[in-house]
Protein backbone atom coordinates (compact mmCIF):
# COMPACT_ATOMS: atom_id res chain seq x y z
CA UNK A 1 0.00 0.00 0.00
CA UNK A 2 1.58 3.26 -1.14
CA UNK A 3 1.10 5.14 2.12
CA UNK A 4 4.44 6.23 3.54
CA UNK A 5 2.96 7.69 6.72
CA UNK A 6 1.85 4.22 7.79
CA UNK A 7 4.65 2.23 6.17
CA UNK A 8 7.55 4.05 7.81
CA UNK A 9 5.90 3.89 11.25
CA UNK A 10 5.36 0.18 10.66
CA UNK A 11 9.01 -0.30 9.69
CA UNK A 12 10.12 1.60 12.79
CA UNK A 13 7.88 -0.59 14.99
CA UNK A 14 9.42 -3.75 13.51
CA UNK A 15 12.80 -2.19 14.32
CA UNK A 16 14.93 -4.43 12.07
CA UNK A 17 13.63 -7.64 13.66
CA UNK A 18 12.92 -8.81 10.10
CA UNK A 19 14.26 -7.34 6.83
CA UNK A 20 11.94 -4.96 4.95
CA UNK A 21 11.83 -4.38 1.20
CA UNK A 22 9.89 -1.20 0.34
CA UNK A 23 8.12 -0.94 -3.06
CA UNK A 24 7.38 1.72 -4.27
CA UNK A 25 9.62 4.46 -2.93
CA UNK A 26 7.89 7.31 -1.05
CA UNK A 27 8.52 10.75 -2.55
CA UNK A 28 10.78 11.94 0.25
CA UNK A 29 12.93 13.71 -2.36
CA UNK A 30 10.07 16.13 -3.01
CA UNK A 31 9.39 17.46 0.47
CA UNK A 32 10.09 15.36 3.57
CA UNK A 33 13.78 14.63 3.19
CA UNK A 34 13.99 14.31 6.96
CA UNK A 35 12.45 10.86 6.52
CA UNK A 36 15.57 9.65 4.72
CA UNK A 37 17.15 8.93 8.13
CA UNK A 38 14.22 6.64 9.01
CA UNK A 39 14.50 4.88 5.65
CA UNK A 40 18.25 4.40 5.98
CA UNK A 41 17.85 2.93 9.47
CA UNK A 42 14.78 0.71 9.08
CA UNK A 43 14.40 -0.17 5.36
CA UNK A 44 16.66 -3.00 4.20
CA UNK A 45 15.90 -2.65 0.47
CA UNK A 46 14.29 0.23 -1.40
CA UNK A 47 12.79 -0.39 -4.86
CA UNK A 48 12.06 2.70 -6.94
CA UNK A 49 10.20 3.62 -10.11
CA UNK A 50 12.46 6.42 -11.37
CA UNK A 51 16.14 6.49 -12.19
CA UNK A 52 16.66 9.80 -10.38
CA UNK A 53 15.25 8.18 -7.22
CA UNK A 54 17.93 5.50 -7.40
CA UNK A 55 20.60 8.21 -7.59
CA UNK A 56 18.99 10.08 -4.67
CA UNK A 57 18.98 7.03 -2.37
CA UNK A 58 22.50 5.98 -3.32
CA UNK A 59 23.66 9.47 -2.41
CA UNK A 60 22.16 8.93 1.06
CA UNK A 61 23.63 5.46 1.51
CA UNK A 62 20.40 3.47 1.09
CA UNK A 63 20.45 0.01 -0.54
CA UNK A 64 18.27 0.70 -3.61
CA UNK A 65 17.36 -0.82 -6.96
CA UNK A 66 15.61 0.72 -9.97
CA UNK A 67 12.78 -1.49 -11.29
CA UNK A 68 11.23 0.90 -13.82
CA UNK A 69 7.64 2.11 -13.97
CA UNK A 70 4.64 -0.27 -14.16
CA UNK A 71 2.70 2.29 -16.21
CA UNK A 72 4.72 1.11 -19.22
CA UNK A 73 2.62 -2.06 -19.14
CA UNK A 74 -0.66 -0.29 -18.41
CA UNK A 75 -0.85 3.02 -20.32
CA UNK A 76 -2.12 1.70 -23.64
CA UNK A 77 -5.24 2.69 -25.61
CA UNK A 78 -7.91 0.04 -26.04
CA UNK A 79 -9.03 1.37 -29.43
CA UNK A 80 -7.74 3.52 -32.28
CA UNK A 81 -8.22 7.27 -32.40
CA UNK A 82 -10.69 6.94 -35.27
CA UNK A 83 -12.72 4.32 -33.40
CA UNK A 84 -13.19 6.55 -30.35
CA UNK A 85 -14.03 9.55 -32.51
CA UNK A 86 -16.64 7.51 -34.36
CA UNK A 87 -18.11 6.22 -31.08
CA UNK A 88 -18.42 9.77 -29.73
CA UNK A 89 -19.58 11.36 -32.98
CA UNK A 90 -16.57 13.67 -33.14
CA UNK A 91 -15.47 15.51 -36.27
CA UNK A 92 -12.19 14.69 -37.98
CA UNK A 93 -11.96 18.31 -39.11
CA UNK A 94 -11.77 19.80 -35.62
CA UNK A 95 -8.90 19.99 -33.14
CA UNK A 96 -9.63 17.51 -30.36
CA UNK A 97 -8.71 18.55 -26.82
CA UNK A 98 -8.98 16.12 -23.91
CA UNK A 99 -9.49 17.23 -20.31
CA UNK A 100 -8.17 15.16 -17.40
CA UNK A 101 -9.31 17.11 -14.31
CA UNK A 102 -8.22 14.54 -11.72
CA UNK A 103 -9.61 11.44 -10.07
CA UNK A 104 -11.02 12.86 -6.84
CA UNK A 105 -14.08 14.99 -6.16
CA UNK A 106 -12.06 17.80 -4.56
CA UNK A 107 -9.68 18.05 -7.52
CA UNK A 108 -12.51 18.14 -10.05
CA UNK A 109 -14.35 20.83 -8.08
CA UNK A 110 -11.39 23.21 -8.36
CA UNK A 111 -9.78 22.18 -11.66
CA UNK A 112 -12.57 21.30 -14.11
CA UNK A 113 -14.28 24.75 -14.03
CA UNK A 114 -10.98 26.45 -14.92
CA UNK A 115 -10.37 23.96 -17.72
CA UNK A 116 -13.85 24.46 -19.19
CA UNK A 117 -13.64 28.26 -19.02
CA UNK A 118 -10.28 28.04 -20.78
CA UNK A 119 -11.91 25.88 -23.47
CA UNK A 120 -14.57 28.55 -24.06
CA UNK A 121 -11.80 31.05 -24.79
CA UNK A 122 -9.94 28.54 -26.99
CA UNK A 123 -13.10 28.16 -29.09
CA UNK A 124 -12.83 31.81 -30.06
CA UNK A 125 -9.55 31.09 -31.89
CA UNK A 126 -9.55 27.35 -32.59
CA UNK A 127 -12.09 25.09 -34.32
CA UNK A 128 -12.05 22.63 -31.43
CA UNK A 129 -14.03 19.88 -29.74
CA UNK A 130 -13.60 18.61 -26.17
CA UNK A 131 -13.56 15.31 -24.28
CA UNK A 132 -13.52 14.82 -20.50
CA UNK A 133 -11.86 11.66 -19.21
CA UNK A 134 -14.20 10.85 -16.31
CA UNK A 135 -12.98 9.13 -13.17
CA UNK A 136 -15.15 6.08 -12.30
CA UNK A 137 -14.85 7.06 -8.61
CA UNK A 138 -16.67 10.38 -9.06
CA UNK A 139 -20.43 10.74 -9.64
CA UNK A 140 -21.69 11.87 -13.04
CA UNK A 141 -23.74 14.59 -11.36
CA UNK A 142 -20.60 16.45 -10.28
CA UNK A 143 -19.35 16.66 -13.87
CA UNK A 144 -22.78 17.53 -15.29
CA UNK A 145 -23.33 20.31 -12.77
CA UNK A 146 -19.99 21.96 -13.55
CA UNK A 147 -20.47 21.62 -17.31
CA UNK A 148 -23.94 23.17 -17.09
CA UNK A 149 -22.56 26.20 -15.24
CA UNK A 150 -19.79 26.67 -17.81
CA UNK A 151 -22.18 26.45 -20.80
CA UNK A 152 -19.96 24.48 -23.16
CA UNK A 153 -20.52 21.37 -25.26
CA UNK A 154 -18.25 18.51 -24.22
CA UNK A 155 -18.23 14.72 -24.43
CA UNK A 156 -17.68 12.68 -21.25
CA UNK A 157 -15.97 9.29 -21.42
CA UNK A 158 -15.71 7.10 -18.33
CA UNK A 159 -12.85 4.73 -17.62
CA UNK A 160 -10.97 5.28 -20.89
CA UNK A 161 -8.25 7.75 -19.95
CA UNK A 162 -5.69 6.34 -22.38
CA UNK A 163 -8.15 6.38 -25.27
CA UNK A 164 -9.03 10.01 -24.52
CA UNK A 165 -5.35 10.98 -24.49
CA UNK A 166 -4.66 9.04 -27.67
CA UNK A 167 -7.63 10.65 -29.43
CA UNK A 168 -6.53 14.18 -28.56
CA UNK A 169 -4.41 16.62 -30.51
CA UNK A 170 -3.75 18.36 -27.19
CA UNK A 171 -4.71 17.78 -23.54
CA UNK A 172 -5.24 19.70 -20.30
CA UNK A 173 -4.01 17.43 -17.51
CA UNK A 174 -4.30 17.72 -13.73
CA UNK A 175 -0.98 17.23 -11.96
CA UNK A 176 -0.41 13.69 -10.72
CA UNK A 177 0.06 10.27 -12.27
CA UNK A 178 -1.97 11.46 -15.28
CA UNK A 179 0.97 13.57 -16.45
CA UNK A 180 3.09 10.42 -16.79
CA UNK A 181 0.22 8.65 -18.53
CA UNK A 182 -0.02 11.53 -20.99
CA UNK A 183 3.73 11.39 -21.56
CA UNK A 184 3.57 7.67 -22.35
CA UNK A 185 0.79 8.24 -24.89
CA UNK A 186 3.03 10.92 -26.40
CA UNK A 187 0.54 13.72 -27.09
CA UNK A 188 1.32 17.34 -26.10
CA UNK A 189 -0.35 18.80 -23.01
CA UNK A 190 -0.17 21.37 -20.22
CA UNK A 191 -0.26 20.66 -16.48
CA UNK A 192 -2.95 22.31 -14.33
CA UNK A 193 -3.52 22.14 -10.60
CA UNK A 194 -5.64 24.07 -8.16
CA UNK A 195 -6.74 23.31 -4.61
CA UNK A 196 -8.35 24.91 -1.60
CA UNK A 197 -6.36 28.14 -1.02
CA UNK A 198 -5.72 27.38 2.66
CA UNK A 199 -4.47 23.88 1.85
CA UNK A 200 -2.15 25.34 -0.78
CA UNK A 201 -0.71 27.87 1.67
CA UNK A 202 0.02 25.03 4.11
CA UNK A 203 1.29 22.55 1.49
CA UNK A 204 3.43 24.65 -0.86
CA UNK A 205 6.27 25.51 1.59
CA UNK A 206 6.86 21.76 2.14
CA UNK A 207 7.62 21.17 -1.54
CA UNK A 208 11.29 21.71 -2.28
CA UNK A 209 11.13 21.21 -6.07
CA UNK A 210 10.61 23.93 -8.69
CA UNK A 211 8.00 21.84 -10.57
CA UNK A 212 4.84 19.97 -9.62
CA UNK A 213 4.27 17.91 -12.81
CA UNK A 214 5.95 14.51 -12.65
CA UNK A 215 7.15 14.77 -16.26
CA UNK A 216 9.00 18.00 -15.45
CA UNK A 217 10.44 16.52 -12.26
CA UNK A 218 11.76 13.50 -14.17
CA UNK A 219 13.12 15.72 -16.96
CA UNK A 220 14.74 18.12 -14.51
CA UNK A 221 13.32 21.03 -16.48
CA UNK A 222 9.97 22.35 -17.69
CA UNK A 223 9.14 20.41 -20.85
CA UNK A 224 5.40 21.03 -20.48
CA UNK A 225 3.94 24.32 -19.17
CA UNK A 226 2.54 24.32 -15.62
CA UNK A 227 -0.39 26.38 -14.38
CA UNK A 228 -0.58 26.05 -10.61
CA UNK A 229 -3.00 27.73 -8.18
CA UNK A 230 -3.06 31.50 -8.92
CA UNK A 231 -1.61 30.95 -12.43
CA UNK A 232 -4.31 28.39 -13.22
CA UNK A 233 -6.69 30.90 -14.77
CA UNK A 234 -8.72 30.41 -17.97
CA UNK A 235 -6.92 33.36 -19.58
CA UNK A 236 -3.43 32.01 -18.85
CA UNK A 237 -4.25 28.45 -19.84
CA UNK A 238 -6.08 29.32 -23.05
CA UNK A 239 -3.42 31.77 -24.19
CA UNK A 240 -0.69 29.13 -23.91
CA UNK A 241 -2.76 26.38 -25.53
CA UNK A 242 -3.63 28.60 -28.50
CA UNK A 243 -0.01 29.65 -28.84
CA UNK A 244 1.23 26.06 -28.82
CA UNK A 245 -1.42 24.85 -31.26
CA UNK A 246 -0.15 27.50 -33.68
CA UNK A 247 3.49 26.53 -33.21
CA UNK A 248 4.21 23.16 -34.83
CA UNK A 249 7.93 23.33 -34.02
CA UNK A 250 7.30 23.65 -30.26
CA UNK A 251 4.71 20.87 -30.35
CA UNK A 252 7.21 18.59 -32.07
CA UNK A 253 9.90 19.46 -29.53
CA UNK A 254 7.46 18.65 -26.70
CA UNK A 255 6.68 15.26 -28.28
CA UNK A 256 10.38 14.47 -28.52
CA UNK A 257 10.90 15.42 -24.87
CA UNK A 258 7.95 13.21 -23.86
CA UNK A 259 9.49 10.35 -25.81
CA UNK A 260 12.70 10.76 -23.81
CA UNK A 261 10.69 10.66 -20.59
CA UNK A 262 9.19 7.35 -21.71
CA UNK A 263 12.64 5.94 -22.43
CA UNK A 264 13.88 7.00 -18.97
CA UNK A 265 11.21 4.90 -17.25
CA UNK A 266 12.95 1.64 -18.17
CA UNK A 267 11.45 -1.30 -20.00
CA UNK A 268 8.06 -3.04 -19.65
CA UNK A 269 7.87 -5.67 -16.92
CA UNK A 270 8.64 -3.44 -13.92
CA UNK A 271 6.51 -5.43 -11.48
CA UNK A 272 8.23 -8.68 -12.41
CA UNK A 273 11.63 -7.03 -12.00
CA UNK A 274 10.57 -5.74 -8.57
CA UNK A 275 9.59 -9.28 -7.57
CA UNK A 276 12.94 -10.58 -8.79
CA UNK A 277 14.78 -7.87 -6.83
CA UNK A 278 12.90 -8.96 -3.70
CA UNK A 279 13.64 -12.68 -4.20
CA UNK A 280 17.32 -11.94 -4.83
CA UNK A 281 17.38 -9.77 -1.72
CA UNK A 282 15.79 -12.57 0.35
CA UNK A 283 18.23 -15.15 -1.04
CA UNK A 284 21.13 -13.04 0.20
CA UNK A 285 19.49 -12.73 3.61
Amino acid sequence: MDFSGFNLRFAKAINNSIPIAYYVSPQVWASRQGRIKTIKRFISKMICLFKFEEEFYKLHGVDVSFAGHPLLDIAKPSMTRLELMANLGLSGKKTTISLLPGSRKGEIKYILPEMLRACRIILQKVNAQFIIAKSPQVDWEIYNRIIKKCCIEVKIVEGKTYDCLNCADFSLVASGTATLEAALIGKPFVVIYKMNPLNYILYRPQVKLPYIGMVNIVAGKEIVPEFIQLRATPKNISREVIRLLNNSAELEEMKQNLSRIKSSLGEPGASLRAAQIITNFLDKK
